[in-house]
């Protein structure tokens, strides 16, 4: 299905940010990159993506984006900005498939007599055939994240580096 792509003036998106642009409790959210490249770029839904928003204009994804160029960046309110259309349903189902694109392979699913397949692959706490344990060949794979090492102890008592996520 070829994308709906509809303009709304900034002042008729309705955002669910709060004014101040941060949610009280929750930590900041980052804004000074997000903002540096609107100004540095302007909005390239193309580059990266639509804001996305029903046919009313109330905004699903995007919101961060909606609110610096109407509350922080001072642009003229009657800019229009293109927006994917979309029903919550879609998106849901949109942002489901790109979350579990990873899994591809590992869920077990249903065929169309509603019988489950076995998964090609499986996660488990079990040693692989390689002999490395599924969770340190999960984490070599990702990037590291300074500050959050994940060392543990093996069944038998050694000690595994899984690396760094």
């Amino acid at each position: 299905m070829a994308k709906e792509v509809k303009k709304f003036k900034l002042k008729d998106l309705k955002i669910t940010v709060p004014s101040s642009g941060q949610w009280e409790g929750l930590e900041d959210y980052p804004y000074p990159p997000l903002k540096e490249s609107l100004q540095k770029e302007g909005y390239k839904p193309e580059t990266y993506d639509y804001i996305c928003s029903d046919n009313d204009g109330n905004v699903m994804y995007g919101s961060r984006r909606v609110w610096l160029m109407k509350n922080d960046m001072n642009m003229d309110q009657e800019t229009e900005v293109d927006c994917e259309i979309m029903s919550k349903d879609e998106l849901f189902a949109e942002l489901n498939a790109k979350l579990n694109k990873d899994l591809e392979g590992v869920v077990a699913k249903k065929d169309e007599d509603g019988k489950m397949s076995t998964p090609k692959e499986m996660y488990t706490s079990h040693t692989t055939k390689s002999g490395l344990d599924a969770l340190k060949k999960y984490h070599k794979k990702k990037a590291n994240i300074e500050g959050y090492p994940y060392d543990y102890e093996a069944s038998d008592g050694t000690k595994v580096d899984a690396g760094k996520s």
